[in-house]
């Protein structure tokens, strides 16, 4: 039967290659986790890392390796249990530091607010992984809301750890916060806030910001889910913008950010962004927008792919260019994109919808640069997720791509327990 399925899989001669799509793992819950709703990062030895919001021995999630083992399924360990002094509920991937240490971020903790967390690699084969708590955010009502961190870290200059947390404060709807590491071994991480986002200030920062940080040129860039200057259609609060975040020139001084574009919602370019901003050749940044455009088959319009490009000239204005609208219709092309892209070799983008496709249930798309300057990129769905049959269902996460041109992602739902799956998409 293998040999049959594997010759069903092989192409006919002068037939073009399908898309090879393969379940990795299925989710059970207890123990090793359930609802992946962050991406996975690849280990030098091609292992697969990532978190689970929820499961695990405690409920509130887990870290997990999944390893790759020659011509046997792939093999689950969990790494971390969180119980909630530690941390819980983490809702995105993790990054690598030196020495294969792990840095991620929980969307809850110890004092109802969340956490930045470093997981250490043991230092024998047999021994346990080490979660350390390394700053934890403020709770609601302490005039700076910023409890509930969404995104990953992003490791700066100096091993500083960088990311973003939204508030349910409107007043003070988030912030941008520095972890920087010990002076000495063995000492304490020194965290503060570089920036409040203010609904007050519509126009000069947004509010919610839900994604993670990217670096280009010692700035940060980053979106905001809500606030900016326009408050297009089904985004009241404003639809989000995108900004850059510029370092102070003196020790002490003030971070100044910068509003790089403003979305403007349905039917326009976009609005209310999850996702982080993915840096491309030369400066190019590229994001997804959860809602707006063009396409009408979903209330507020079916969400974007937009490309942010460098001014021309210092302190010029960034153009933005919509790249791709969701339809959400018949043609299954995908609806509601809330991660983040991944940049192919030829500069095509990979990423995932949590609805839409064949069977409303997500897709993992990919969508080609044209082939003359100024023609339409064009979107091809490489999968559409049916939560049947032991498929995952609703992706929320960004793709992984290998050096081999392998993408690896998270299902947060469907697999054979419904509890979430982690698959692979071989072109």
């Amino acid at each position: 039967m293998l040999l049959a399925a594997f010759a069903i899989l092989m192409p006919r001669p002068g037939a073009a290659q399908a898309i090879a799509y393969e379940t990795l793992y299925s989710f059970q819950g207890s123990p090793d986790g359930a609802d992946p709703s962050g991406a996975v990062v690849i280990g030098k030895d091609g292992a697969l890392y990532g978190t689970t919001y929820a499961g695990g021995t405690s409920g509130l999630g887990t870290v997990f390796v999944l390893t790759p083992v020659k011509g046997e399924p792939w093999t689950e360990t969990v790494l971390h249990n969180f119980s909630g002094p530690d941390g819980s509920s983490p809702t995105a991937g993790m990054v690598f530091g030196s020495k294969g240490v792990l840095y991620g971020t929980t969307s809850n903790g110890p004092t109802g607010a969340g956490t930045i967390f470093e997981l250490t690699p043991p230092s024998t084969a047999v021994g346990t992984w080490t979660e350390t708590v390394l700053y934890t955010f403020s709770p609601a009502g302490n005039g700076v809301s910023n409890e509930i961190p969404l995104g990953g870290v992003l490791i700066g200059p100096g091993g500083t750890l960088y990311t973003t947390a939204s508030g349910g404060n409107l007043s003070y709807s988030g912030t941008a916060v520095a972890v920087t590491p010990p002076t000495t071994p063995g000492g304490s991480w020194t965290g503060s806030v570089i920036f409040v986002f203010n609904i007050q200030q519509q126009g000069a920062g947004g509010t919610q910001p839900e994604a993670g940080l990217v670096l280009e040129g010692g700035s940060l860039f980053g979106t905001t889910s809500r606030g900016g200057g326009n408050a297009g259609f089904f985004c009241g609060l404003g639809c989000g913008e995108a900004y850059e975040l510029t370092p102070p020139t003196t020790s002490g001084g003030t971070w100044l950010l910068t509003t790089i574009h403003d979305f403007e919602g349905s039917p326009g370019d976009g609005g209310i962004s999850h996702a982080a901003l993915t840096l491309g050749p030369g400066g190019v940044l590229y994001g997804t927008t959860t809602s707006g455009g063009s396409g009408t088959a979903c209330e507020g319009g079916c969400g974007t792919v937009v490309q942010l490009t460098t001014p021309v000239t210092a302190g010029g204005a960034w153009t933005e260019t919509v790249l791709y609208n969701f339809t959400g219709g018949a043609n299954g092309d995908g609806a509601y994109p809330g991660a983040s892209v991944a940049v192919g070799k030829n500069g095509a983008l990979y990423g995932t919808t949590p609805n839409g496709g064949r069977f409303f249930k997500g897709t993992v798309f990919e969508l080609t640069p044209p082939a003359t300057s100024g023609g339409a990129w064009t979107e091809k769905v490489l999968h559409s997720f049916s939560g049947e049959n032991g498929d995952g269902a609703t992706p929320v996460t960004a793709l992984a791509l290998s050096s081999t041109g392998v993408l690896y992602g998270t299902a947060s739902g469907g697999g054979a327990a419904g509890q979430g799956t982690i698959f692979a998409v071989k072109p």
